[in-house]
């Protein structure tokens, strides 16, 4: 029989009064800080209607947290509001402060105490609210450990944000969360600032500083549900947000297996999570693309619209939810290899074979994902190496003829490299051999319909990017295979050195659309691409000094004569038989 939560009876709060009667905590296993620029403009929107008059009030929204054992208000659902609004009170109180240092602070003789001392009143009243100086409890704890633990990196510099200190107002930080505090602090403090300098007198300025704190403080409400247990709280949690409208799909998949976890195990459950997260830069979209990823390797491709649902669904009780969090343990730092295979040289060595990494530092400079989770499902099965260097090699000849060359979309290669990890992944492929089968069952080309869509393919090139890396790669496969161009370093000079640049044959206008035919183009040596490239001949003679073998004889063609659309057609139709023995 099901449960029901008894959903408690919400409690309406100023601001002002919400600080003042709770002590609020946010979780060690909650999400970080993430509002970013657009939520912090909504949220100065909003307070201006109140301050331009066009409103009395405003709804800033609904909180759901829990009551610990400590009388903390442990926030399940608002902390971004929160937080936000803490460190508006801070940026209120240090404008006030900088005003009376400027203007007041040994002037007492020329100037109007009473403006001095509302300035003073303020800075108390924000001091008030937020608390925690001289060793009190803040209102707000952002990251909040075990055992009473609070001197934490995220903890420490909010305290210092919002209690003064210069050095995190000003200082370089690395950390996601602490960034967007930071930005959050200087986006408002600018706003103040426009508005209270829209007056010209000082006693002015200082009448619309004190306003915005009071409207802030008195007119702006909070809803907040105080569940009677943490179960009852993530519930309420869930259901308010399951449509994700303000959340990315980690951010509720993290408390949803949190809720299963229980007190005695969730302790452990966000120490695991923030180890996958630290990888990750406690970035919420890379890790939903993380935790999606892993999804279409396990089970199957889902939008992050459908992640949570699709989670909620299978992890339902405490030992599916350890799993969960194993596995991703256990892939999440293959997946940052997969992102970006060279950087740092960590992750160079990740494989042992060279061959692997190199095979995919190619594909990440051609912005191809849709693979990760086939060698995600193979590093789970314990694939050797050797194996994996194969499969890679069939995605790349699977991506370059269905995108590259036919240009087909990414629909069918996302959903069918879904089902092939998934299969891998499940064990229903017996062995690498299985694996290629399936993928040339499912995804290849086939020979005629990939010439056919060669002998007119055209790429617009590119100084730097995917597109670039991508012609790139076409062009220095081709002359491998078609002049033996590279013998064994062709990623060594091609892609680890980068020794080539591209260069099109012919611009001229009556090559017409030929001119960005693949018959059109060549790699040249970068010392020898020659500033002015229009003419035939120049490029003739720079040709003939490559050391590849691919441009020498472009060269003697280019020395006979003009270069003409069929001369690019001729070069693009002898390249046909070899892409479909490349790829």
């Amino acid at each position: 029989m099901d449960s029901f939560v008894d959903i408690p009876q919400p409690s309406r709060f100023r601001i002002g009064g919400l600080f003042s009667d709770n002590n609020f905590v946010v979780p060690i296993y909650q999400r970080n800080y993430a509002w970013g620029k657009n939520e912090v403009e909504d949220f100065w929107d909003d307070l201006k209607d109140l301050i331009d008059g066009e409103r009395s009030s405003h709804f800033f929204g609904q909180i759901v947290t829990f009551k610990n054992g400590k009388e903390e208000q442990e926030i399940i659902d608002g902390q971004q509001r929160l937080t936000t609004s803490t460190i508006f009170l801070a940026v209120i109180r240090d404008i006030s402060l900088k005003i009376y240092q400027d203007e007041f602070r040994g002037h007492e003789e020329t100037v109007n105490l009473e403006s001095g001392d509302d300035l003073r009143i303020i800075s108390r009243q924000v001091d008030k609210i937020i608390r925690g100086n001289k060793g009190g409890t803040p209102s707000l704890t952002v990251q909040h450990g075990e055992n009473g633990e609070e001197k934490l990196p995220l903890q420490a510099f909010f305290f210092d944000l919002t209690h003064g200190t210069q050095s995190a107002r000003e200082g370089h930080v690395t950390s996601e969360p602490m960034k967007n505090m930071q930005t959050a602090y200087h986006d408002m403090e600018r706003k103040v600032l426009e508005t209270v300098k829209q007056e010209t007198r000082l006693s002015d300025r200082i009448d619309k500083l004190q306003s915005i704190f009071e409207l802030f403080v008195n007119n702006f409400y909070i809803v907040m549900i105080s569940a009677p247990s943490l179960q009852d709280a993530f519930t309420i949690f869930e259901t308010l947000n399951s449509r994700g409208k303000d959340l990315k799909a980690s951010d509720i998949i993290k408390n949803h297996l949190m809720s299963l976890m229980g007190q005695d195990n969730i302790g452990d459950a966000n120490q695991l999570w923030s180890g996958i997260t630290d990888k990750l830069d406690s970035n919420s979209n890379r890790i939903t693309r993380f935790v999606r990823t892993y999804w279409a390797a396990q089970y199957k491709i889902v939008s992050e619209a459908k992640l949570y649902r699709a989670v909620s669904d299978r992890v339902k009780d405490v030992n599916q939810a350890r799993a969960f969090l194993k596995n991703l343990n256990n892939l999440v730092e293959l997946y940052t290899v997969l992102e970006n295979p060279m950087a740092p040289k960590a992750h160079s060595t990740f494989f042992n074979n060279a061959g692997v990494t190199r095979r995919l530092d190619v594909l990440s400079r051609m912005r191809v994902m849709l693979y990760y989770p086939i060698v995600m499902a193979m590093y789970h099965c314990e694939y050797s190496e050797a194996d994996i260097l194969t499969v890679v090699n069939k995605i790349i000849s699977v991506f370059i003829r269905h995108r590259t060359i036919i240009n087909d979309g990414t629909n069918k290669l996302e959903t069918g490299f879904s089902e092939i990890a998934k299969n891998i992944w499940s064990l229903e492929y017996s062995g690498v051999d299985a694996i290629i089968a399936g993928m040339n069952e499912r995804l290849l080309k086939t020979n005629e319909e990939t010439e056919v869509a060669f002998s007119v393919l055209s790429k617009d090139g590119g100084l730097r990017g995917a597109k670039k890396w991508t012609l790139v790669y076409l062009l220095s496969e081709l002359y491998e295979v078609h002049y033996d161009d590279f013998d064994e370093d062709l990623y060594d000079k091609v892609f680890d050195d980068d020794n080539y640049q591209l260069v099109q044959i012919s611009n001229a206008a009556e090559v017409g659309e030929y001119q960005t035919y693949i018959g059109n183009w060549t790699i040249l040596e970068k010392n020898l691409v020659a500033s002015n490239f229009k003419d035939s001949d120049r490029v003739a003679e720079q040709l003939a000094k490559s050391s590849l073998k691919g441009n020498q004889d472009l060269a003697r063609t280019l020395q006979q004569g003009t270069w003409t659309m069929d001369d690019i057609k001729r070069r693009q139709e002898s390249f046909a038989d070899d892409v479909t023995l490349i790829w």
